[in-house]
Order: structure tokens, then sequence, then C-alpha cells
């Protein structure tokens, strides 16, 4: 029997992409095995169709427009880019006869794991600077904008960071690290996607050595609340409200850029690997410790596994016990 930790994804995902039967009849090669096309040649298949046609096509036909679009509504990027990825995934689901939300967003308690995420990236990220404030290394200053121009900066932001953290964990932690999950194991999956998530960052203009470390284990953290809660959502809502508030409610460096309207003005003083510099806390080496915290309480609050393997799938139907394990 097979390790059910070694096969792939959700448990909350029951619609098995063929029956035992014909998946039994299928010729095994370089390509093809009981269950169709190999996961690693379908790993290949959504690199190339994302990286390769979607979005240079996407970004080609918008081209004429995008300047337009970007002086009225700000950077539009982020948007395509989700738009891309959703589509490859959707393109995927086709061929994998599953659906758009079988990579991660099938999730019966939606709500209580985007909450639950979203509460912990604020508060990790506010406990990590009033740390710093407490050993005098941060002061907060007045409110950058007021009135209106606050609330439209709030709306804009929240928007713009929901984008992208929906864009990001759709792209390393979703279809791609589902169907490489198949193929090669989760954790050497993760571990894979983690790397490539940190090297997309290596192009930031303010990253520095420890930021891209971070990044990577950024990625394995919330990996893990993957591999803990068997859903995306909780990733999403960490990702959204940890770049939201280090960017616009307490406006300190995210990468080296700092927004040009955020609500609090912060000031970073002391040594780079205390406070992380023009970085901001990405690049302070506490952002492991902070890290490993929010691994800790991802642990105590999902003690048990809820990521399943879908070739598993129809035995862990027939064997409930299963789905609990650990």
């Amino acid at each position: 029997m097979q390790d059910p930790e070694n096969q792939s994804l959700s448990s909350n995902d029951s619609n098995p992409s063929s029956p035992p039967e014909s998946r039994a009849l299928r010729p095994s090669s370089l390509f093809f095995n009981d269950r169709g096309l190999r996961a690693g040649w379908r790993f290949v298949l959504f690199l190339v169709l994302l990286r390769l046609v979607l979005i240079p096509l996407v970004f080609g036909v918008i081209r004429p427009l995008r300047h337009r679009l970007e002086s009225s509504v700000g950077d539009i990027s982020d948007a395509l880019l989700l738009a891309c990825t959703l589509l490859a995934t959707l393109i995927m689901s086709k061929l994998e006869r599953r659906t758009l939300l079988s990579y991660g967003l099938k999730d019966a308690v939606a709500l209580p794991h985007l909450f639950s995420g979203t509460l912990t990236g604020f508060t990790s990220l506010s406990l990590m600077l009033l740390g710093l404030r407490a050993t005098h290394h941060l002061t907060f200053g007045p409110r950058s904008v007021g009135g209106s121009q606050l609330l439209v900066a709030a709306l804009l932001n929240l928007l713009g960071f929901l984008i992208v953290a929906l864009f990001e964990e759709n792209a390393f932690r979703g279809c791609a690290l589902h169907t490489l999950a198949e193929g090669i194991g989760f954790w050497p999956a993760a571990l894979l996607m983690s790397i490539l998530f940190a090297l997309v960052h290596v192009q930031n203009p303010g990253e520095s050595k420890v930021g891209i470390a971070a990044v990577f284990v950024f990625g394995m953290m919330l990996a893990f609340s993957l591999w803990r809660t068997g859903s995306l959502l909780w990733a999403i809502g960490f990702h959204f409200m940890w770049d939201y508030s280090e960017s616009f409610l307490y406006g300190v460096p995210d990468s080296g850029l700092v927004q040009p309207e955020h609500l609090l003005s912060v000031r970073l003083s002391g040594p780079a690997w205390i406070t992380g510099g023009t970085v901001g806390p990405e690049g302070s080496w506490f952002i492991f410790l902070v890290l490993a915290v929010v691994a800790l309480a991802i642990h105590l609050v999902y003690p048990k596994r809820k990521f399943f393997l879908w070739q598993s799938r129809d035995r862990v139907k027939s064997e409930p016990s299963a789905v609990a394990g650990g």
C-alpha cells in the first residue's frame, strides 16, 4: 500500500478524474501512467501554458489599452497575472476532469479559514513591530494621509493586495503544487515551489539575501497551512493581511518599497539585522522567529492533516478513518 502522504490532493475534492477500471487500462510509459499523463508533464504543461502562452498573449492584447487603463485605475499588472493564472488553472482542470476549485479553493469552512489567516497575518506583523518599538528600534509617527484621501487609499490598497495574494497563492500553491505533489509527494513539491517563489522575488529592486530567504520560509509556512487545513484560503488571508498591514496600515518598507499613501508613519533605527533596514521587516533576522511561531500556531490550531492526494480518494471515501489522519 502506498503512503497516503505521497499521493495527491484535497480530501474536499470528490470527483476522481476517471474510475479505477479505466485507469488500470492505460499504458505506462515516459509520458503516461495508469492515471493518464504523468504529473510531472502536467506540471510542465501548466508552467508553459501560464508563462509562455497566456501571460505574453494577455499582456500583448492589453498593451494598446494599458496606459489608458492604468492612468485611471492604477497598475493592473497583478490583476492580469491573476487572470492568466486562473485561466491556466481552468484549462488544466478541464484536462484533468476536475473543477477550478479543486486546487485548494474548495472549502467547507471557507470563511473561518480566511478569517483565521487574516487575523494571524495582522497579529504576527503587529507583534513584530511592537517588539521593535519596545527595544527602541521603531517609532510611530503621525498619520500619513487623512479624510477622503485616506479612505480611497485604504480601499485601493485592500483591493490591490488581495489581488496579489490571490495571484501568488494560486500560482505557487494552487494547481502547480497540487499537480507536482501527485508525482513527487507534497513536501518535495512544496520545497520546489517555495524556491521558485523566492526566485521570482529576486527581481524586486529593494530585496536582500535575508529578504529572499524569508520569502522562501514564508512559502514553506504557507504550504504547511495548506497541508493542515486542506485549503488555500488560510494562506490567502495571511498573505493578504501581512502585505496590507506592512504597506498600508503601518507604512513600513516591503522589499524596499514604501507605499506613497499609508495610514501610519514609521521610522526604523538600528542595525539592519534587527530592523530589516531599507528592506523592511522581511529583511530582519527576527522574521524567521515570527514565521516559526506562526507555523507553531498552525500546528496547534489545526493538529490534523487535511491535505490528501487525488489518486487516494476512492480509498479515502471507503475508509473514513483515513481522512482523520494527522
